[in-house]
């Protein structure tokens, strides 16, 4: 797909940076929108230049196919065609899902990459213990899911989504609006998540950095902490934090693990 008919959004530095561009990937059900409510304006105020994309069918980027037959490799495509793009080598964050994208642009481009970080990501082993925690905990949505292959229903009540990305104690309110903004995810692309489409363990060949979070109802910090080593990088676990770590209290301590971290890479 190309980087032109993807919703892209851009964010310079004041007085320009000397530092590599940053380029945020949105996670499963979610948008650039999750980046912009806290993490562009505060990167760009530490001198950095901060570029996010709408995966397709996600935001405001055109679907190509049916939602449920997206893949990993498709949003792959669609983060090497922005990649393409850029003045300069980009660290690239990835959250959720596309913790696995950038793993697989990694693996497949490093060396279009000044290095990588991952924010609650899929683990390199894959997803099995997140479904068998959401099957277990709604069976019949789960079961919904599969039967009509969309992964909306999981995060279509408020509840649902809280318990999955939010603190505990946000209001009503705030997890209605929340929820509000998700959208259906690829069921294919689950399956890849199971399975199908893992990119292991492998030498980036780049700096790799790893935030996790301890309260993460998806991916324990033990996930977190074995997808580090396996691709030879740090990791971080950020206490009392949420999946969500980019729209949750503690948003400035993960935005400036990472902030500090590439300032360091120069």
């Amino acid at each position: 797909m190309a980087g032109n008919k993807l919703e892209i959004y851009r964010k310079d530095a004041k007085g320009g940076s000397q530092h590599p561009p940053v380029l945020f990937v949105h996670g499963a059900w979610h948008g650039a929108w999750c980046w912009q409510e806290y993490f562009f304006d505060h990167f760009a105020e530490n001198g950095l230049n901060v570029v996010a994309l709408d995966l397709r069918g996600h935001g405001n980027s055109p679907a190509v196919k049916s939602m449920r037959f997206n893949r990993i490799a498709d949003y792959v495509e669609d983060v090497l065609s922005v990649v393409g793009t850029l003045e300069a080598k980009p660290v690239i964050i990835g959250h959720s899902m596309r913790g696995l994208v950038t793993q697989h642009v990694m693996k497949r481009s490093g060396n279009r990459l000044a290095a990588a970080g991952l924010l609650a990501t899929v683990p390199w082993n894959g997803v099995w213990p997140a479904t068998i925690k959401v099957a277990l905990r709604h069976p019949l949505i789960f079961a919904e899911a599969n039967l009509r292959w969309t992964l909306y229903p999981i995060v279509r009540a408020p509840e649902r989504a809280q318990a999955l990305f939010l603190e505990a104690d946000v209001t009503r309110d705030a997890a209605e609006a929340f929820t509000a903004k998700l959208g259906d995810e690829s069921y294919l692309g689950y399956l890849d998540m199971l399975g199908l489409g893992l990119a292991w363990r492998f030498d980036p060949g780049i700096p790799v950095m790893v935030v996790g979070a301890e309260k993460d109802f998806l991916f324990s910090p033990a996930s977190q902490e074995a997808t580090a080593r396996g691709l030879g990088g740090a990791c971080v676990i950020v206490k009392d934090a949420p999946h969500d770590l980019m729209l949750a209290s503690q948003w400035r301590e993960a935005a400036d693990l990472f902030i500090g971290w590439i300032k360091d890479l120069d």
